[in-house]
């Protein structure tokens, strides 16, 4: 799971498996860029799931023209879905499954979910990661490359439009972020929860484990870098900030998957930069940095790396944008800055005490109860209680 949406996914999955739902995966993935699932991830899936379902976004000629058929009623990314899906055998493998509720765990799918809702005669119920419509524009904003815009172009028709009408059909809709919770029942949405995003036990038991004898980096930035927005965080903080920090012996970390070509450029353009590319884990870098960062532009939803920014000891210094759609006293956990220079003054100035004072870290530890997997099991509890009482109270 290597990009925050996956991590995000996997860990809700891990917690409604742990709450005792017997769990059946549909899912797609990307044959030309990840090649098909190998046995080590399909043992992982089979471990938690009960069925698995696989179906794969080939990118092939036929499945193209399929989605510029398509384009009329689609966004893109929403017709790749559908016509990659071998309907008549995935029909039959869910009801042999016989579930009680579908679960839509992103919007791409969701028109999938429907029709299989339909056609087993029971209740879905969606789970909202931003506001698509929002985020993919920002995207397109700071995407650079012509192909990587005519993609977001074509997903961007009549995205609004599908975003609106699955979160009126659905059942429930579980919101990333309170401000998108606030977004969408302002439009009238009135069957919406907030479900925060988790952190599991696991990786919060393996950042407090991971011990640095030394803190050699002033400042780390975590995630993929790959994707516009992150991409542009990057650039903002390479070309803006970092040449505010006048110390020749400042040392700032770039670590995540698959770096694009811009932010290996952007690395080797000061000296005092070492990127760490596809890190196998990520704990055992963290407790390595001073101040972790969220330069972050642009986005909706929730910024997971500042919710997994919580569990560290270090101090942690973000942008507004970084902590929105996050409880007031979580956003309070993080020294917040817009501009470069004050981004620059704050990362010196945060940089040279050791570590947070212990009011700061009573503050984080009351934060970080917002993110457990029992806090995000009591949410999906409520919202579908009306739907499937039965499920609720076993949850």
């Amino acid at each position: 799971m290597n990009s925050g949406g996956r991590v995000d996914v996997w860990r809700r999955l891990l917690a409604l498996r742990g709450a005792g739902a017997v769990m059946g995966l549909l899912t797609w993935y990307d044959g030309p860029r990840d090649g098909e699932p190998g046995a080590e991830l399909r043992a992982q899936l089979a471990a938690h799931c009960e069925s698995i379902h696989l179906a794969c976004i080939s990118r092939r000629s036929t499945e193209l023209f399929g989605r510029l058929l398509n384009a009329w009623r689609w966004p893109s990314h929403v017709a790749s879905r559908w016509v990659t899906l071998d309907r008549p055998r995935t029909l039959e493998w869910a009801r042999g499954f016989r579930p009680t509720l579908l679960l839509a765990d992103g919007l791409y799918g969701a028109h999938v979910v429907r029709w299989l809702a339909a056609e087993l005669g029971v209740p879905w119920v969606y789970r909202s990661h931003n506001i698509e419509h929002h985020y993919m524009q920002m995207q397109l904003a700071q995407a650079s490359r012509l192909k990587s815009r005519l993609g977001l172009m074509a997903n961007l028709w009549g995205l609004a439009r599908f975003e609106r009408e699955v979160q009126a059909h659905a059942g429930a809709v579980l919101d990333i972020s309170t401000s998108d919770m606030a977004y969408w029942r302002a439009q009238g949405i009135i069957r919406s929860h907030w479900m925060p995003p988790i952190v599991d036990r696991a990786f919060a038991e393996q950042l407090a484990g991971s011990r640095s004898a030394s803190r050699p980096y002033h400042a780390m930035y975590f995630g993929n870098l790959n994707t516009p927005n992150n991409v542009e965080a990057v650039r903002w903080f390479v070309q803006r900030v970092l040449p505010l920090v006048r110390a020749p012996d400042y040392r700032f970390a770039i670590a995540g998957s698959r770096p694009s070509a811009e932010v290996e450029a952007l690395a080797r353009s000061d000296g005092r930069i070492q990127l760490i590319p596809n890190p196998v884990e990520i704990a055992p870098l963290l407790v390595q940095a001073r101040v972790l960062v969220n330069p972050v532009q642009g986005g909706s939803g929730v910024n997971l790396k500042s919710v997994e920014m919580l569990y560290s000891q270090a101090h942690l210094l973000s942008t507004r944008i970084g902590v929105q759609g996050l409880p007031a006293e979580v956003a309070e956990c993080f020294t917040q800055a817009d501009d470069p220079q004050s981004f620059a003054d704050q990362l010196q100035s945060l940089a040279s005490v050791d570590t947070p004072v212990l009011d700061a870290q009573g503050r984080r530890l009351r934060a970080r109860a917002c993110f457990s997997s029992e806090q995000a099991v009591s949410s999906f509890a409520e919202a579908i209680r009306p739907l499937s009482p039965g499920l609720a109270r076993t949850a």
